[in-house]
């Protein structure tokens, strides 16, 4: 190997992190080792913070040289996602063009505390918030200058939590819907989101009459084809994929609706959709920017697909908007 990526952490040099598997998708791999190369070593530390009393995994990315204190972007992964997963391409990028990157596992996923699989909106959005809480705090950061972003669910709840925080200097959401119930009833027929509503009903009403619920592969719970077949491809390369999650997390993402709260926010705000996203419902993002407040901008990627938003070319394109974004904004 020509290049190699040294991710060394912030307080402990010596310690140098050689998986490939930390980067993403393999795609972008001789990308980033370009990148590391071309402009210098990037440092990764192992990080913790609390949210209600519950440890928190994350990890933290810096230039290995920069002038303190740093603007940072706190980094929310997709549904189900861990922090190595997806969001180290990211991370990595922003790390190389000035700013500080936070990615962290929520309570339940990954190697954070928490009932294992138990997806639930709110507590997410309380882990964002207690990441803010954590990263204002380090001596070497910015306060004054804390993006979010956030991709699918992640850009969701970004929109949820900086509606919440005004300490949030500015929003980057790709791929984010607009309802949840949209979102898992688009693809159904009529019969289908017929049985669909009732299987949630017997659930719903076997928890309260037993106190058990029945839990499912995150596939099952995700109703589009191009999800399913996402995750299922990554779970051997991500084992966290492979937890089971209630059956009852559809019930959560019902009731997450990012439009009811984009409207409050009052951070710049870039929306990042894909033109040919079959996992979205048609006009999702579109909706979001209309009720956005200025100043706001979308971008769509031409000829691009949900799943190819974290990978070559499509994701160098966003990569860079989004960077030209928080150059300007945060």
């Amino acid at each position: 190997m020509l290049f190699r990526v040294l991710l060394t952490s912030v307080f402990h040099p010596s310690k140098k992190i050689t998986n490939t598997r930390d980067y993403g998708l393999l795609p972008f791999l001789l990308f980033l080792l370009f990148l590391s190369w071309h402009n210098g070593v990037i440092m990764r530390q192992n990080i913790a913070f609390l949210s209600h009393d519950q440890n928190i995994s994350g990890h933290l990315y810096c230039p290995e040289k920069f002038k303190a204190p740093l603007p940072v972007v706190i980094l929310c992964h997709t549904f189900c996602g861990v922090k190595d997963w997806l969001l180290p391409s990211y991370a990595i990028f922003f790390a190389q063009n000035g700013y500080a990157a936070l990615t962290f596992d929520y309570r339940g996923f990954g190697q954070s505390q928490g009932e294992s699989g138990r997806f639930n909106t709110e507590r997410q959005v309380e882990d964002i918030l207690a990441a803010i809480d954590y990263i204002k705090c380090l001596d070497f950061i910015d306060a004054d200058r804390i993006a979010l972003w956030g991709s699918f669910f992640g850009g969701a709840n970004a929109i949820v939590a900086a509606a919440c925080d005004k300490r949030v200097k500015c929003l980057i959401a790709q791929l984010p819907f607009a309802d949840g119930s949209q979102l898992l009833t688009h693809t159904l027929t009529e019969a289908d989101e017929r049985r669909f509503y009732q299987t949630l009903a017997r659930m719903q009403n076997k928890k309260v009459t037993t106190g058990r619920e029945m839990v499912v592969p995150i596939s099952k719970v995700l109703t589009d084809s191009a999800s399913a077949d996402f995750y299922k491809e990554h779970r051997e390369q991500f084992p966290s994929l492979g937890i089971k999650i209630p059956y009852l997390s559809t019930a959560e993402i019902l009731s997450l609706k990012p439009e009811q709260y984009i409207k409050d926010i009052t951070a710049p705000i870039l929306l990042v959709g894909a033109e040919h996203d079959a996992v979205n419902p048609a006009g999702a993002i579109k909706r979001l920017y209309d009720l956005a407040q200025e100043p706001k901008k979308l971008h769509t990627e031409t000829g691009a697909a949900h799943y190819e938003m974290y990978s070559g070319k499509c994701f160098l394109r966003c990569a860079k908007q989004q960077q030209a974004w928080l150059d300007q904004y945060c």
